[in-house]
This record gives structure tokens, C-alpha cells and sequence, in this order.
């Protein structure tokens, strides 16, 4: 099995080497993520998997920090408690991918696609997700303390206890999104958005009953006591 998800990064390596040189993955480092389920980036070593194709793939528990990312194709991979802190996941397509408890601090998920994705868990504290797609995602209990969430589009999410104090979330699409707190098998945190700026944000037929909003700025610019 791990000589042919091997062989077939190696095909799609050479592919997007010949049709893209400016970016494409480093074939070492598709091979060593392959092997051990680790490529990281430190000191004078970049981990480059720019536009590789993850699609489906098993990655439970990778270790993927600061690696380059950007335009990975990770649609519906398992991703479980995979370590991406400050890994670069500009434009990368995390459709349907599973991110239970993933840590995914200070990464940036500009233009991220992350339709459906389960994030139920993780930690995204002071990431950026700047103009991502999370529309439909489960949030539960996740993480997002200080992250980025400017023209974000979170329609119909799942936020039930998700930590968003002094998250961005201006200009964000919440139509649908479901903020309210509750307690379900063992769930019990309260979702908070207290000090998080909410202004010019879409709220339409969103649930904010039972939300922590202490000092949040609201989508009208008034803040909240």
C-alpha cells in the first residue's frame, strides 16, 4: 500500500514538475511523509509539498509543522490529531477532511477550502483564515482564540463551544452558523466570542442564544457589555 500511494505521488510529481516548475512538491519530502509521517520545516530546511495530491490519504497523526502546504490536495484525508502548526495551507483543499483534534496554531489557511471539514477539537489559536470556505464545517469545542477570520465564510458551521475570544470575524458570512451552547455527550463548553469583532459580519438566521459576548464588537459596530 505504501509503495503504491509512493508510486503514485511519483506520477504526480513529475506531472506538476513539467506543467508548473515555479511550484511543486519536493519528491524527497513526499516520499519521507510517506514513510515515517513526518516532514517538517526548521532551521535551513523547508519541508515543500506545495500542490501535491493528498487526496484521501491516511495522515493520522503527521507531523506536517511549518511545512510549505500551499495548494495541497488533502479533500476528504484523515488528518487526526495531525501536528500543522505554523504550516503554510494557502489555498489548499481540505473538503470533507478530518481534523479531530489537530494542531493547527498559528497556520495560515488563507483561501483554504475547508467545506465540511471536521475541525471538532482543534486548535487553530492566532491562525489565518482569512477568505476561507468553512461553510457547513463542525467546529465543536475547537480552538480559534485570536484567529483570523476577515471575509471568512462560515455559513451553516457548527460552533457549539468553540473558544472564538478575540477572534477577527469581520466581514464574515455567519448565515446559518450555529453558535448556541449546549451540553451533548459530555460537551458542556459554552461558546465564547467575547472581545471578538464581529462588525460588518452576516448573521442572518444565525442562533447566538446562550453565546458569551462580553465586550464583542457586533455586526452594527456597537460593542456588547
Amino acid at each position: 500500500m505504501k509503495f503504491l500511494a509512493t508510486f503514485t505521488l511519483v506520477i504526480s510529481f513529475i506531472y506538476l514538475s513539467l506543467s508548473a516548475p515555479v511550484m511543486a512538491a519536493n519528491y524527497e519530502d513526499i516520499n519521507h511523509l510517506l514513510q515515517d509521517n513526518w516532514c517538517v520545516s526548521f532551521l535551513w530546511k523547508q519541508c515543500d509539498l506545495s500542490r501535491a495530491d493528498f487526496h484521501e490519504f491516511n495522515l493520522e497523526n503527521a507531523n506536517l509543522s511549518g511545512a510549505n502546504l500551499t495548494g495541497v490536495n488533502f479533500q476528504g484525508a484523515d488528518l487526526n490529531g495531525a501536528n500543522l502548526t505554523g504550516a503554510n495551507l494557502t489555498g489548499a483543499n481540505l473538503t470533507g477532511a478530518n481534523l479531530y483534534r489537530a494542531d493547527i496554531n498559528r497556520a495560515n489557511l488563507t483561501d483554504t477550502n475547508l467545506i465540511r471539514t471536521r475541525l471538532l477539537e482543534s486548535d487553530l489559536t492566532l491562525a489565518n483564515l482569512s477568505n476561507a470556505n468553512l461553510s457547513n464545517a463542525n467546529l465543536l469545542e475547537a480552538r480559534l482564540w485570536g484567529t483570523n477570520l476577515e471575509g471568512a465564510n462560515l455559513s451553516n458551521a457548527s460552533l457549539h463551544g468553540t473558544n472564538l475570544e478575540y477572534a477577527n470575524l469581520a466581514d464574515t458570512n455567519l448565515t446559518g452558523a450555529d453558535f448556541h451552547s449546549f451540553s451533548f455527550r459530555g460537551y458542556k463548553q459554552e461558546t465564547n466570542l467575547s472581545n471578538a469583532n464581529l462588525e460588518g459580519a452576516v448573521i442572518a438566521n444565525t442562533d447566538l442564544s446562550g453565546v458569551i459576548l462580553t465586550g464583542t464588537i457586533m455586526p452594527d459596530g456597537s460593542i456588547n457589555n
